[in-house]
């Protein structure tokens, strides 16, 4: 109770007033501090629900201030270049560190055209971790301008698409490459032969190719199982990638049969690097569960592209110098151009 000796009425109605002003200050600051407080939490949460957003969808943001030379990275952007988060700004050097050699003029030329011309980017670039990992990313950005028309700022994401390039180059790879052997496959050996022969007709130059197969393969897999078979098939596959030039292509052309291409080979040279390979294959061994071991041979047959010839003539000249071959005993090389018309 307030006091209200010595006073009068109308002092006491001002004191009271005045009482009921603080008082209702006071609550009127308690509910603001009450409001910024849930304000910042309710930040706080939207901050942290963003972050886990950008985390599991495994995107980041990023913003070059172009004025003060300072590139700002949100955590989800560090954790893609493989940089803990919190660590320090990187620059714009650091990030053309990371890119790989291949992609660094096509993400720079990107970024050029971004501040010149305000052109907005979208590409997929490799980088690489400071652990040496390699990663996909699809990278985009844009302009933000000053109201002068002043290219002032660059802001953009990066998504982390490593799982699905590899999925893609996965997919890519079984079209186009033999599972057993991991040697191109019958359609994709054809297709490039039709542009290996369009390259040596323009340029003139020469181009051979060869088709060999495992001699009495059908044996082999009678004898000693279609384990065995697999086995030798994927020996002859090791042969021919270590033994064909950079630049050669080597295919399984289906069973137990390979083919090969080969650009720019002079005919003195045709026969050598089969041979070689011929050769080694004859010296491997092979151990079969409860058979014992077992060596195996193979036949090859090899042709030069003449004038007028198409990809299926050349192919059917090597398949004759190869059943040739075989004509004559097996485990040797014969040369279509020494087979009598």
């Amino acid at each position: 109770m307030v006091a209200s000796v010595g006073l009068t009425p109308i002092e006491l109605l001002t004191m009271l007033a005045a009482a009921a002003q603080a008082l209702v200050c006071s609550v009127l600051v308690r509910r603001e501090r009450t409001k910024r407080r849930l304000a910042e939490s309710d930040v706080d949460e939207s901050r942290a629900r963003m972050v886990e957003m950008q985390q599991l969808a495994r995107i980041g943001n990023w913003e070059f201030d172009l004025l003060n030379d300072r590139i700002r990275w949100t955590e989800e952007t560090f954790r893609i270049f493989g940089i803990p988060p919190g660590s320090q700004e990187p620059e714009f050097a650091d990030v053309l560190l990371a890119i790989e050699d291949e992609d660094k003029s096509v993400f720079d030329a990107a970024i050029q055209g971004a501040i010149t011309e305000g052109r907005p980017y979208s590409l997929d670039l490799r980088i690489r971790t400071p652990e040496g990992t390699q990663k996909f990313i699809h990278a985009q950005g844009t302009a933000v301008y000053a109201a002068t028309g002043t290219v002032v700022r660059l802001i953009g994401t990066v998504l982390d698409i490593t799982e699905r390039k590899w999925e893609e180059n996965r997919l890519a790879t079984a079209a186009t490459h033999d599972s057993l052997t991991g040697l191109a496959n019958r359609s994709c050996f054809s297709m490039e032969l039709e542009r290996e022969i369009h390259t040596a007709r323009e340029a003139a130059t020469p181009l051979s190719m060869c088709m060999c197969d495992i001699d009495k393969f059908k044996r082999i897999n009678d004898t000693y199982g279609h384990g065995a078979g697999d086995e030798v098939i994927q020996a002859l596959a090791n042969c021919l990638t270590e033994g064909v030039r950079r630049g050669d292509l080597a295919a399984r052309w289906g069973g137990d049969e390979f083919a090969s291409c080969s650009p720019a080979r002079l005919p003195p040279m045709l026969r050598e690097p089969w041979n070689r390979i011929r050769q080694k294959l004859e010296t491997l061994t092979f151990t079969a569960h409860g058979s014992g071991q077992f060596g195996v041979t193979g036949t090859f047959g090899i042709a030069e592209l003449l004038a007028g010839m198409t990809g299926g003539a050349l192919l059917d000249a090597a398949d004759r110098a190869l059943y040739s071959a075989k004509g004559q005993g097996r485990n040797r090389l014969a040369c279509a151009s020494s087979i009598p018309e």
